[in-house]
């Protein structure tokens, strides 16, 4: 299963339009470099509850790992093996709970 189908559509999309022959990719892929959260994620000094859906195509875990790895503040991930980029069960009462719990 390709996770990373839907999360990348917009690159496809610009490349197809302004770029067709992929010749300026390399510089783009370095600006895009700036604005990823994982980069910013050692920043983070909340308490970070995360939730992971592993099916996601519009969020693929791999990032989400990617930025959850990098964040040095108290965190906690929960994991959804079967679901995707969709509501959760019991995602409001755990996010509300946790909040509460600040």
């Amino acid at each position: 299963m390709d996770l990373c189908k839907d999360a990348y559509e917009e690159l496809r999309i610009y490349f197809r339009l302004f770029d067709p022959r992929h010749e300026r990719e390399k510089e783009v892929f370095a600006r895009l470099g700036y604005i990823d959260c994982q980069h910013l994620a050692p920043r983070i000094q909340a308490e970070v509850l995360m939730l992971t859906s592993l099916m996601d195509t519009v969020c693929p875990p791999s990032t989400q790992f990617a930025a959850y790895n990098k964040i040095k503040s108290k965190k906690a991930m929960v994991i959804y093996p079967d679901y995707g980029h969709e509501a959760l069960p019991d995602q409001n009462d755990r996010t509300l709970n946790f909040l509460l719990g600040l």
